[in-house]
């Protein structure tokens, strides 16, 4: 390692290298916010400088390793850390260049900064002096080479940065500065350390170094220390290969999503819970998928990530399967924001692309778990879910090898613990009948349901006519407080945003505090919609009786049509009481004792930390080993996942079974 104190511009300029951004490395992604610090601090830096103060700023450390080149090529400097950096400076250089008047200024910077003319390859895209990603390398030469964009790569963050540099650069000029002098006096003043590895020597690995590394840019992601876990080790070539064949198409599929989809996908294979991927997590989460996926190759997990993107994009989605039955579920879980089902779905679903459920049946469990979930958003229960909901990876075999795959779903779901209950018919009934549903954050879904069950027909949810509309008004006038009678106070109160005041209307006039008799009319004649008629135009008045008997109504037509469960469960608890914690190997007094693998009970491991056994002489989690004695003795399964414990034993009895 050759640590070197140097200025950022002599780096730049030295027109016997070019650089180059590995495939492994994260797309650009400053945002604008530091591209404003990093201008700002050129400008301090050249206004201190011409005021007589001598001063300089540090920009950080850059490191990197060379590759061979064919003779007579600049070296390639291989970047590890520093691109985000490289890259802005690049920018801010390019829109320098384009503001210039001068075509010697021009031309100065271009060749010197921006471009390698030792490069001998004719093509001028091989002359720019920066190699990016594969995802930010297209705009980035257009810019480069000034050639046009299109409307969609003006998104890029490189494009967005450089005009933001451009407009920044112009503003500054107007004002009477000399863009030019902010080169001299600014970020020629820019220093940098220069760290060079020595690919011979063991202990300057470059992926240690990388996930040791501490930007001055935003902190590395999961999705980023994942990739650079897979394809650093490889050589240049493999690299290429993979990051095209497998991670850039899950960018493409996914975009923004790779962090959460790995914690996802991860939780899936240990069928258990992850914290949710967040910057004060992401390294703990890397550590964890290092340990879930040792011993596989890069390229087997490059291969899975990739084969199982395109089911969670389903599910970002709401639906874009072939199957419109298994959308229509997808879009309504989709709409209840359950993202702490995301592993169990993409459980589902992959089972359901392997052929284990036809579409039917894959509908059917689909909408027994989105009518789970419903219940519970109108009692506004979410807790748990988390922590639960993951776990239900381990009961897809279970529903794959049941008859009824329906009743199945709700066995399972009514099992959960109590604060993951399935709620029944009593429990929804009484809360519903006094809730205040106005407020409720999924009101006009639950009224296009009913709306849809009624008449086959589900109003769009997004239509800016449709409306929720208050029978009883807000505010009441003098007709509506003597239809009410003396009590009208404390009904209107009570009353006024329960359900069985609350209908959909589709119309373009405000209804307000109309009497009962003209909104009647309009309901029956305008509204278009039948929740709107239903138990309301065959009422003479709406007085408490009226509203209570609707509330009624529109409940059992809920529970019974909108959303059913099984009859047995409808009145039952649908929950179990949990009775322990899951207990560690040392609290249950098993280290240093030996457990059995249930398929051949010849191979052993001995139990030597809470979590860790050792086998031929290496610790593991019981969940790897268990894959990896899988995979030896031939009969691996197609998604790899296991629960170690449950294919473990201890004097006869499951691992599982004694936690």
């Amino acid at each position: 390692m050759k640590p070197t104190e140097m200025k950022l511009l002599n780096m730049l300029s030295n027109n016997d290298v070019t650089f180059f951004i590995p495939p492994y490395q994260r797309n650009y992604e400053w945002t604008e916010e530091q591209c404003e610090i990093f201008f700002n601090d050129i400008v301090k830096t050249h206004d201190q400088n011409i005021n007589g103060h001598a001063s300089e700023h540090f920009f950080g450390s850059i490191t990197y390793f060379q590759t061979e080149t064919p003779f007579g090529q600049p070296d390639q400097l291989v970047l590890i850390d520093g691109q985000q950096r490289i890259t802005t400076t690049m920018l801010f250089l390019v829109a320098l260049r384009d503001i210039m008047q001068d075509s010697k200024l021009k031309n100065f910077i271009d060749s010197k900064y921006l471009r390698n003319n030792n490069v001998s390859n004719a093509n001028d895209e091989y002359k720019i002096k920066l190699k990016q990603v594969e995802t930010d390398w297209a705009v980035y030469k257009h810019i480069i080479l000034g050639e046009k964009l299109s409307d969609t790569e003006k998104n890029a963050s490189v494009y967005k940065n450089y005009r933001y540099f451009k407009a920044q650069l112009q503003q500054y000029q107007k004002k009477g500065g000399h863009p030019e002098d902010l080169i001299d006096k600014g970020l020629n003043r820019f220093s940098v350390i220069s760290i060079e590895l020595n690919l011979d020597n063991k202990w300057e690995n470059p992926q240690e170094i990388f996930e040791s590394m501490n930007s001055i840019g935003k902190p590395l992601s999961l999705a980023d220390l994942v990739r650079n876990y897979l394809l650093l080790g490889l050589d240049a070539p493999s690299q290429e290969k993979l990051y095209k064949e497998y991670w850039l198409p899950m960018e493409r599929i996914i975009p923004g999503q790779i962090s959460n989809y790995i914690r996802d996908f991860m939780q899936w294979h240990i069928c258990s819970y992850l914290k949710k991927a967040t910057e004060a997590n992401h390294k703990e989460l890397y550590h964890r998928f290092k340990e879930i996926f040792s011993g596989l190759k890069s390229a087997t997990v490059l291969e899975k990530l990739a084969k199982y993107a395109p089911i969670y994009h389903w599910i970002l989605q709401g639906g874009d399967t072939d199957c419109d039955e298994i959308n229509y579920e997808l879009n309504d879980i989709h709409t209840l924001h359950v993202t702490t089902a995301y592993s169990f779905l993409m459980g589902l679903l992959a089972k359901w692309q392997e052929g284990s459920f036809t579409d039917q049946e894959m509908a059917e469990i689909l909408d027994a778990f989105r009518i789970y979930c419903m219940r519970r958003r109108l009692l506004t229960l979410t807790a748990a879910e988390n922590k639960i909901l993951p776990t239900l990876v381990d009961r897809i075999d279970e529903l794959a090898n049941s008859h009824d795959k329906r009743q199945k779903m709700f066995d399972i779901l009514s099992n959960l613990e109590s604060n993951a209950r399935l709620p029944n018919d009593l429990e929804l009934t009484r809360y519903l009948e006094t809730a205040n549903f106005y407020n409720y954050q999924y009101c006009k879904l639950v009224l296009t349901m009913i709306e849809e069950k009624i008449t086959k027909n589900r109003p769009n949810i997004s239509d800016k006519k449709l409306q929720i509309e208050h029978i009883m008004p807000q505010t009441l006038s003098e007709s509506w407080k003597k239809e009410l009678g003396p009590d009208y106070e404390n009904i209107h109160q009570e009353l006024v945003n329960t359900i069985g005041n609350l209908t959909l209307i589709r119309h373009n006039q405000e209804l307000g505090n109309k009497s009962f008799a003209e909104k009647k009319n309009i309901y029956e004649h305008n509204a278009g919609l039948q929740i709107a008629r239903s138990e309301i135009t065959n009422q003479g008045t709406w007085n408490q009786a009226a509203i209570q008997h609707r509330t009624q109504w529109i409940i059992h037509y809920l529970l019974q049509n909108v959303l059913p469960i099984p009859d047995t469960m409808r009145k039952a608890n649908n929950f179990t009481i949990k009775t322990k914690k899951k207990l560690s190997f040392k609290e249950l007094g098993l280290i240093g004792e030996t457990i059995h693998f249930i398929n051949n009970p010849s191979i052993t491991a001995i139990i030597k930390t809470d979590t860790e056994v050792k086998f031929e002489g290496k610790l593991w989690k019981l969940s790897p080993l268990t894959r990896e004695l899988f995979r030896r003795l031939g009969k691996i399964n197609k998604s790899e996942s296991y629960q170690g414990s449950r294919y473990w034993e201890y004097d006869g009895q499951k691992i599982y079974q004694l936690m």
